[in-house]
């Protein structure tokens, strides 16, 4: 079981789906509250409404569902009496009659932005380790990398805080991208300065980094330093994957192979006999690992 930090709720379930995304079904059930009240305008909602915005069948999940939210711990159930359900009363919900569901008061004025960014990461999830955990120091950066990318910066400085401890060898990556962070959530004190050492930590690392285009994450971090410089607000980066070009063709490549091809016909008819295509290696660059 992940070791949290003291963080807000929605923070920890947040890097507890990131470090385990079989967990991803918790997000769902947020977004299909979400949807439920956009439909109806309200944050009261029929609770048979949103489990069959969760399940086709939710009749036959009842203990599943229980399940889930005493975890998520973020919403109360109420019934017609007036009656209020939280946490492990839940499970003491009786079939067949009239619950409605609503988001806790204290996260009422939150849940669009927390909303937000379990789309963002269910999207994040979708495209990369859907079925199983991230294992191996690629993973994680890649991961981590998405994560900023989506603006998913408080969830990418958690993230990479962990990755520190879990991959010593590689912390100056996880270190670098967790300063960055910090940056954008507007959590550094003094910006140029934390600047120039995420810039010291990315120049030991090399040019690309499991996938991850650091020779231009380093130009970009050196154009940053110029804003502040010259006193203007920092502007968004994202960080490139180097992916790999195979399949992909130039001009040049493609005129050679037009050429080539017009020698084969030409030798074909002169000897009547096909022209030997001679292997060429090309050394491919590494690629951003795929969906499962």
């Amino acid at each position: 079981m992940l070791e949290l930090k003291e963080r807000d709720p929605f923070s920890n379930l947040f890097l507890e789906v990131i470090d385990d995304p079989l967990k991803k079904e918790l997000l769902f059930y947020l977004m299909c509250y979400a949807q439920v009240v956009r439909r109806e305008g309200t944050l009261y909602v029929e609770l048979d409404r949103f489990l069959s915005c969760a399940y086709r069948s939710f009749k036959n999940n009842r203990s599943h569902w229980k399940d889930v939210l005493v975890e998520l711990n973020f919403f109360t159930i109420s019934d017609l009496y007036g009656n209020v359900f939280t946490g492990k009363d839940i499970y003491r919900l009786k079939e067949d009659e009239v619950y409605f569901i609503s988001i806790k008061q204290e996260y009422a004025e939150l849940f669009e932005g927390i909303n937000t960014k379990a789309f963002k990461l269910w999207n994040i999830l979708s495209r990369s380790m859907v079925y199983r955990k991230p294992t191996t120091v690629q993973d994680a950066v890649i991961l981590s990398a998405m994560l900023f990318n989506e603006s998913l910066y408080e969830e990418t400085l958690n993230y990479c805080e962990l990755c520190e401890e879990r991959y010593r060898s590689e912390a100056s990556y996880f270190k670098a991208l967790r300063h960055l962070s910090l940056l954008y959530v507007g959590k550094e004190a003094k910006p140029l300065e934390a600047l120039k050492r995420i810039l010291i930590l990315l120049e030991g690392i090399g040019n690309v980094y499991y996938g991850i285009n650091l020779d231009k994450l380093r130009r970009d971090v050196e154009s940053l330093i110029r804003r502040l410089e010259k006193g203007k607000a920092l502007s968004p980066i994202s960080i490139e994957f180097v992916r790999n070009r195979k399949g992909k063709k130039g001009f040049l490549h493609k005129f050679l192979n037009v050429v080539k091809d017009f020698v084969r016909k030409l030798f074909r008819d002169k000897r009547g006999s096909p022209f030997k295509e001679v292997p060429v290696c090309s050394k491919s660059s590494p690629t951003l690992y795929t969906s499962l």
